[in-house]
């Protein structure tokens, strides 16, 4: 299993580009204490379809969730849920929450990759 952390920023947005098509699976995080990392999400999943990542299992991780929030838990849910994707509530800090987040997006990834028992 090999992880990725791909900044945000435009400048990296040419070595981004390069890991989506071979994704097998993504996890869509926003910090719950800022309200334009939520509303980048959009952005993230049309980045993401366009070079080739759009097509694996993918989870919403609502992270800093033991911090003063900017994003509820509702409206995180919703866009998920709207999506057709798992949502999780984490916390980086105290690790609340983050193996959850893991265990769900390799069991989604495993169903995809492994052969149908018959």
């Amino acid at each position: 299993v090999n992880f990725w952390d791909l900044s945000g920023h435009p400048a990296f947005l040419e070595v981004r580009n390069e890991f989506y098509k071979d994704t097998q699976g993504a996890i869509l995080v926003f910090d719950v204490t800022s309200r334009s990392s939520f509303e980048a999400l959009d952005t993230w999943l049309r980045e993401a379809e366009k070079f080739g990542g759009g097509k694996v299992p993918l989870v919403v991780c609502a992270n800093k969730v033991d911090k003063r929030r900017q994003v509820t838990e509702a409206e995180g849910r919703a866009w998920a849920s709207a999506r057709g994707f798992p949502y999780y509530e984490t916390s980086a800090q105290s690790g609340a929450n983050v193996s959850a987040v893991f265990e769900g997006l390799f069991e989604s990834v495993f169903k995809q990759i492994a052969p149908a028992s018959s």
